[in-house]
């Protein structure tokens, strides 16, 4: 019976792709980040994104043969927006953008609460109330305010575990927490100065508000290495279709949902995580693609090989505006969830028209 399993094959088409692709992406960033880190701090690798960001920075470090401290920091929107959802100075991110429906469905999409949560924490009649988000904001304000006592009970667990988890990776420690990610507006940036109350430093590949800006009492300061003060619908390819990059670089998990205390291990945590897209189901082929772009960066930095901005946007606007430049081999990974948009699951090329 052994002998008709086919295990998966590697094969060059998907390493190579990663190289011409993903490869100079990853090589310019790395570079730059190498640039700006300040020597006694640490860089935080952000979300899904973060998963491949930080492994791009260490292979590019191997290759110039020096040392910089990072660790992988598992964040997400909506888990955070749950994680402060009684508190007043997170509705500036979490309660913008579009939605229509009830506020039961907010909640679930959202903030990431269950039904039995939902309705143990509010009345039928509020659970079941119509809103228009950028009509009602003031009202689900209100009704959140009115609750607030019970979603801190329900929040107080979490945010017990999650602060011992990122007081495990000398979070906690930092006078100035460092953060990496793709960009662009810096949510997650934010949520976490608020969430700890820290000075915050965003390192992005693009950054739609660039410079310093007052985020309750803390500053938070963002920086983009490509571009900065562009934002989606500018024009601006590498942005405007930035999904293609997203849909590649991500864990091998869904969305982080939830963490609590290990039963057996008080020292060590219980990750929980949303449901897959196809790049995660088909985790082994990006391996491969990703495979080619690691080791881009290796060779990039050994060679002292570096692009320039304006290279590395010819680059990508011809994968990102040309039809058929995506190997039709990986075209079923190019999939992000974006439920906090309420949109589902989305096919990048499809959704632009390139396959």
């Amino acid at each position: 019976m052994l002998s008709n399993c086919k295990m998966p094959v590697s094969e060059p088409r998907f390493a190579n792709f990663g190289s011409v692709f993903l490869g100079p992406v990853l090589s310019f960033f790395s570079q730059r980040l190498l640039d700006n880190q300040p020597q006694d701090k640490p860089l935080y690798f952000l979300a899904r994104e973060g998963y491949w960001l930080q492994q791009a920075y260490n292979h590019y470090l191997n290759g110039a043969r020096k040392q910089q401290k990072s660790y992988y920091l598992l964040a997400s929107r909506a888990f955070l927006f749950k994680l402060l959802l009684s508190d007043e100075r997170s509705y500036t991110y979490s309660l913008k953008g579009d939605f229509t429906g009830t506020f039961y469905d907010l909640m679930r999409t959202r903030f990431l609460l269950c039904d039995s949560e939902i309705t143990t924490i509010f009345t039928e009649r509020v659970f079941n109330t119509q809103i228009d988000l950028k009509k009602d904001k003031s009202k689900i304000i209100a009704m959140l305010t009115d609750s607030r006592d019970d979603i801190d009970l329900l929040v107080a667990p979490i945010k017990c575990a999650y602060l011992a988890y990122l007081k495990s990776i000398e979070v906690t420690a930092q006078s100035t927490l460092h953060l990496v990610d793709l960009g662009y507006s810096g949510t997650i940036q934010s949520l976490l100065g608020i969430l700890l109350n820290k000075d915050t430093h965003g390192h992005y590949l693009i950054a739609s508000n660039p410079g310093s800006h007052k985020v309750a009492s803390t500053r938070a300061y963002m920086q983009g290495y490509l571009k900065e003060g562009v934002k989606i619908g500018d024009g601006y390819l590498p942005l405007d279709r930035s999904m293609f990059l997203e849909s590649l670089l991500t864990a091998p998990n869904g969305q982080f949902r939830d963490i609590k205390f290990n039963t057996l291990n008080p020292n060590s945590f219980d990750m929980y995580y949303g449901r897959k897209v196809a790049s995660q189901r088909y985790f082994y082929l990006l391996e491969q693609v990703m495979a080619g772009a690691l080791s881009l960066c290796e060779h990039n930095a050994q060679r002292a090989v570096n692009f320039t901005a304006n290279e590395l946007e010819i680059l990508l606007e011809s994968y990102l505006a040309k039809p058929n430049m995506i190997p039709h081999a990986v075209r079923h990974i190019f999939d992000i969830d974006d439920d906090v948009a309420g949109n589902g699951t989305v096919n990048a090329i499809q959704f632009f028209g390139l396959g």
